[in-house]
């Protein structure tokens, strides 16, 4: 990433990448909740008792609905991120600087097992915050560009010519 064209194109391009990790995981979850029920719901209905309180049905009922829940929001963020990604660029376009960028990994989906966790479908997101306002923008990105996106937004734009070799366009007897 060297100049912000590349870096809008690179942070859409992570982004369809993550709707589709997203998309995966969802039905990943889902098809591990209805096996959760099926099972569950199998032992209790084979079973020689007559009757089974209602709060355990509607929890059966509820298990496969309430692992869209989490899905629903990560939907809700994605549908968002193009336009909070022009409006990123726009504003460092703009040169606005950058007060604090932090990254970490986030897991699609978590298994929580008896003593182990097991985490699927990690994703590296930077969260960024933009000159004086409280806007905040959580974006994907990929683990290869963590580094390049940290050096592309620190840098501070002046609008100037820079040279090839690093410097600014001055001339360097005049220092």
């Amino acid at each position: 990433m060297n100049n912000f064209s590349e870096l809008k194109t690179t942070l859409l391009e992570i982004h369809e990448k993550d709707r589709k990790q997203t998309i995966t995981a969802l039905i990943t979850a889902e098809v591990l909740a209805v096996l959760v029920f099926g099972l569950i719901g199998y032992s209790i209905f084979a079973g020689k008792s007559t009757e089974t309180p209602t709060a355990v049905l509607f929890i059966l009922l509820f298990m496969p609905v309430g692992v869209l829940i989490p899905y629903l929001f990560m939907f809700a963020q994605i549908r968002k991120r193009p336009e909070k990604i022009n409006d990123l660029v726009s504003r460092l376009e703009r040169g606005e600087a950058v007060n604090n960028v932090n990254t970490y990994t986030d897991y699609k989906l978590t298994l929580p097992l008896r003593i182990i966790r097991v985490r699927l479908f990690p994703m590296e997101y930077a969260h960024i915050q933009l000159g004086q306002s409280r806007s905040f923008f959580k974006l994907p990105l990929s683990a290869e560009n963590v580094q390049p996106f940290k050096a592309l937004i620190s840098q501070p734009f002046t609008g100037e010519v820079v040279n090839s070799i690093g410097g600014t366009a001055a001339h360097w007897s005049s220092n």
